[in-house]
């Protein structure tokens, strides 16, 4: 009994005119050609869309007189500790445009044309965001904090999952000395 897959099937004469003739046809002529001419235009419209899509925000940002870096996520930790290390008058600056954009948003209004005669992309709060990084990544080299290097030792007794307190400490080291069949450090 086969089963019809596993039956090697002849060729129809059909077919066999289409995989001498036509295939090698549409493979040299159509599809190779089609592929490179596919590609090449996709890159010019993915550039003119990239140019458009640039030119559509610095607009969206320029109607609501707003910076790029206003439109920032404030809940991100790198620029929450920028906006800590950022001067007084920069972020009242900053402020008052989010505070701006937020009501003309809320209007669906936008900035007169003689406001608008500015460059939204300048990024006023990169060397703050520099500051910011490089004092997360000193804490970190500083602190050297990783859940598998937190503190083990407590007066010299082992601690059970990094507690401070010597109750755990002393729990943990007499069960584990009562765990290898040692007396503990108690009964000596």
């Amino acid at each position: 009994m086969f089963i019809r897959y596993q039956v090697k099937r002849e060729k129809s004469p059909f077919q066999q005119v289409w995989d001498e003739v036509f295939t090698p046809v549409w493979f040299k002529l159509l599809k190779g050609p089609q592929d490179i001419f596919i590609q090449r235009t996709a890159k010019i419209f993915s550039a003119r869309y990239e140019r458009w899509e640039y030119n559509a925000l610095v607009a969206r940002y320029r109607g609501m007189g707003i910076m790029a870096d206003d439109a920032m996520n404030d809940k991100d930790m790198i620029v929450e500790r920028a906006l800590d290390i950022i001067p007084e008058d920069i972020r009242i600056q900053r402020y008052r445009r989010m505070m701006r954009g937020a009501v003309l948003a809320g209007r669906k209004l936008h900035l007169p044309l003689e406001l608008q005669n500015y460059d939204p992309m300048v990024p006023y709060m990169a060397p703050y965001i520099e500051e910011a990084k490089f004092q997360m990544q000193e804490e970190q080299e500083l602190l050297a904090f990783h859940p598998w290097d937190r503190r083990l030792y407590v007066s010299g007794l082992i601690a059970s999952l990094g507690s401070d307190h010597i109750e755990s400490a002393l729990t943990y080291h007499v069960w584990i000395f009562g765990q290898l069949g040692f007396d503990s450090p108690e009964e000596r």
